[in-house]
């Protein structure tokens, strides 16, 4: 069996196409047939591969979720003697990775019209901010690591917003939400 038909191969294309359906068509609108004729497989295919529709919208996020897994725990290794420095380029590396990456974004944002165990999958996302706050919290300079880091995903998720919506470029994003993450955590 050639790479192009090999069984990897076919739940990949899926799981890509899965990814494109849901961010033309969302989670609520997510069609199995649409999915498999972009894939360029049969109807019968993804049902070999995925138990369900949500089983295959569970891939993509957990796709998704790989990439961002992969950068940000370079930059833990990179920053790793510098939490200030570490919380502010993860929380910049996060908006350059859904900038870059809109079908990503799609599905992130999505999350509302998920089940209870994608949106718990999606948290994942923060996970790396929240970790890096609480490092920070722990080592004594601040009390409430809960605020701050509700802060700075505030301020992440809000530039992303402002950037999609053409109102920032995503340099000059970037640039500002790393000084307003510098004034939080001085």
């Amino acid at each position: 069996m050639d790479n192009y038909t090999s069984v990897d191969n076919v739940r990949a294309r899926l799981i890509i196409a899965g990814l494109t359906e849901l961010e033309q068509h969302g989670a609520a609108d997510f069609s199995l047939r649409r999915v498999a004729k972009e894939a360029g497989v049969s109807c019968a295919a993804p049902y070999r591969h995925f138990k369900d529709k949500d089983d295959l919208v569970r891939a993509v996020i957990e796709y998704v979720l790989e990439g961002w897994t992969l950068l940000s725990g370079q930059l833990v290794t990179i920053f790793a003697s510098d939490i200030r420095a570490l919380i502010s380029e993860l929380s910049v590396a996060g908006l350059r990775f859904w900038i870059a990456n809109g079908n990503f974004r799609t599905v992130i944002m999505a999350s509302g019209t998920l089940g209870s165990g994608e949106r718990g999958a999606l948290s994942s996302f923060d996970a790396p901010i929240k970790q890096a706050v609480d490092r920070y919290a722990a080592e004594g300079q601040i009390v409430d690591s809960e605020l701050l880091s509700f802060k700075i995903l505030s301020m992440l998720y809000g530039a992303i917003i402002l950037v999609d919506g053409g109102y920032e470029a995503t340099e000059h994003a970037a640039e500002r939400l790393r000084e307003a993450i510098a004034s939080e955590i001085l």
